[in-house]
């Protein structure tokens, strides 16, 4: 059986503090280990909306970006649950304790992939 570590990608990112630890060790490789379900979750919730994405200027997407975090707690949950479901036990419990910081990072850090993705989301 495998272990929920041993499927995520080895990353090599340097840390200082205990939270930039958890954040380069645990959420950065959740991260880019759900890329794929994430760029799915986004496509199906621009087309549910029916945004057009292929006319799109990149600061028109950011934009969209900052509106659909800012005000689809919808969409953030699933986001959340997408990487919470990949934390071990103890990695758990040390989100649980810093739970408003970290949700800040996952979504900065979603949606700044989002965006360095913006090509790939206009593809259908």
């Amino acid at each position: 059986m495998f272990s929920k570590k041993s499927i995520r990608p080895n990353l090599n990112l340097s840390f200082g503090s205990e939270r930039e630890k958890f954040q380069n060790q645990t959420l950065r490789p959740i991260l880019k280990l759900q890329h794929s379900i994430i760029i799915l979750l986004f496509k199906n919730w621009v087309k549910k909306y029916k945004i057009e994405l292929g006319n799109l200027s990149k600061d028109h997407f950011n934009q969209i970006l900052e509106n659909s975090f800012s005000k689809n707690n919808a969409v953030k949950n699933k986001l959340l649950g997408i990487v919470i479901g990949q934390f071990t036990d103890e990695e758990f419990e040390n989100y649980d304790l810093n739970s408003s910081e970290y949700n800040k990072r996952v979504f900065s850090m979603i949606k700044k992939r989002l965006f360095d993705s913006f090509e790939e989301l206009k593809k259908n």
